[in-house]
């Protein structure tokens, strides 16, 4: 059976526009990430760039993108941003009704939009805390791997990511590019996949999922996280002729929904991108080290499996280097 869907996607008839997440999306309000408060478990010092932001305006019209556009511009976009969001989950919730009409309450549910966020907000246009400050987006660093916590927390655990359509629908393609989570924690770039324009996975027909990376660290999302997605066809020639994939923010609430397995459906004109993941609430990271002892083999697959998760988890796929302590470990949740 299909796993279940986060609850906050599935809105029904008449439900309020605060309730699909607009005025988080908008204007989300100032929250202190993990650990601001209480860093005795940190392994290390807690990052400080979030202080004192509204105290900042030049800073601030220097590091968010939403700042360049003007107010007509910001009304019209985030009403058409409404507007679609509103027709996606309407569609979700007609898909979900339809199927327990004819399978039933325990018929698989469809993927739910993932809200993508808008170019600019209102909080952008006015200089307040919008999710460009919030998150740090100006900022392309990757997160400390010595941040974390001893004792279990609530954390996301990201299983697969697939290319579920794509309207050229010609295939093999090379995809390369990044998928990276900007947490609770430290809003820093935490990457699921990575892959430069050298190192393209090849995506075909039959084969529709991109292999994960391990991140750097493990994710905590008490409330919310910033999903950074950058994808990109590669085509022949020097990458000018290469085609945008996918280019978007989306925010992904945690709620009460821990422990659940979900499916979340992010939306674009090219493309859509599925991904399986979980909250859960006492996650603990684990490192896993390995070496060879005969050689080095040309290609090394690790595989998980959970009780919770019907498909494979591939946790790693790549080469070692040489004999003895291989140059990579394997982190998850």
């Amino acid at each position: 059976m299909a796993p279940p869907v986060a609850e906050l996607l599935c809105p029904s008839t008449g439900v309020h526009c605060s309730d699909l997440g607009f005025a988080s999306a908008l204007g989300p309000e100032y929250s202190p990430p993990v650990g601001e408060e209480d860093d005795q478990d940190l392994s290390a010092a807690k990052t400080t760039d979030r202080v004192n932001v509204e105290d900042d305006p030049v800073d601030y019209e220097i590091t968010c993108p939403g700042q360049n556009f003007t107010v007509a511009q910001e009304e019209e976009i985030s009403l058409n941003w409404i507007e679609r969001w509103c027709d996606l989950c309407m569609k979700f919730s007609d898909s979900c009704d339809a199927i327990r009409r004819q399978g039933g309450q325990n018929a698989p549910t469809p993927p739910g939009p993932l809200k993508v966020l808008p170019e600019t907000t209102y909080s952008c246009i006015t200089r307040g805390y919008c999710y460009h400050r919030e998150y740090m987006t100006n900022d392309n660093s990757q997160t400390k791997s010595v941040l974390g916590f001893q004792m279990p927390q609530q954390m996301m655990q990201v299983f697969s990511l697939r290319l579920s359509s794509y309207k050229s629908k010609s295939y093999p393609i090379g995809i390369y590019g990044i998928f990276a989570i900007r947490d609770d924690l430290e809003p820093l770039r935490n990457y699921v996949f990575n892959r430069s324009r050298d190192n393209p996975v090849m995506i075909h027909q039959d084969s529709l999922a991109l292999p994960l990376c391990s991140p750097c660290r493990g994710m905590y999302v008490l409330d919310r996280a910033l999903l950074e997605v950058d994808l990109w066809v590669k085509r022949e020639g020097d990458g000018s002729t290469d085609e945008q994939l996918l280019s978007v923010y989306v925010e992904i609430d945690s709620g009460s929904n821990l422990d659940e397995m979900f499916t979340g459906r992010i939306h674009s004109e090219d493309c859509t991108l599925d991904m399986d993941y979980m909250f859960l609430a006492e996650g603990v990271e684990a490192v896993i080290q390995v070496f060879t002892v005969v050689g080095s083999p040309d290609l090394v697959r690790f595989i998980a499996s959970s009780s919770c998760f019907d498909k494979e988890i591939v946790i790693f796929e790549g080469k070692c280097v040489e004999k003895g302590w291989s140059s990579w470990g394997i982190k998850f949740s």
